[in-house]
């Protein structure tokens, strides 16, 4: 079986993934500002936390509508739950 890695050049930096899904995340984030507004911890942890409710979501998830959705709205629902989060998405689309 092969194993992909994919690897985001970004400001002299590189950031691997296991998952083409987490890179256009990371470039959704980045799109979004969300390493201007927040700095590089919080678009790493944006990473982490759409890719997670992308796989918990038994939906077919808009994954572009999540992540813009997710970018405007960071300080509000970085610490909730994601079924919080889903619900409240699902609710707004």
């Amino acid at each position: 079986m092969k194993t992909f890695t994919f690897h985001v050049n970004y400001d002299n930096q590189i950031y691997t993934y296991m998952s083409g899904t987490e890179a256009m995340i990371f470039d959704y984030g980045v799109n979004n500002d969300l390493d201007h507004k927040y700095g590089m911890q919080a678009l790493k942890e944006y990473v982490a936390l759409v890719y997670e409710l992308y796989l918990s979501d038994s939906n077919d998830t808009p994954l572009g509508k999540l992540c813009d959705y997710i970018a405007q709205r960071w300080k509000k629902v970085k610490n909730k739950s994601k079924y919080k989060i889903l619900d409240e998405f699902y609710s707004t689309i």
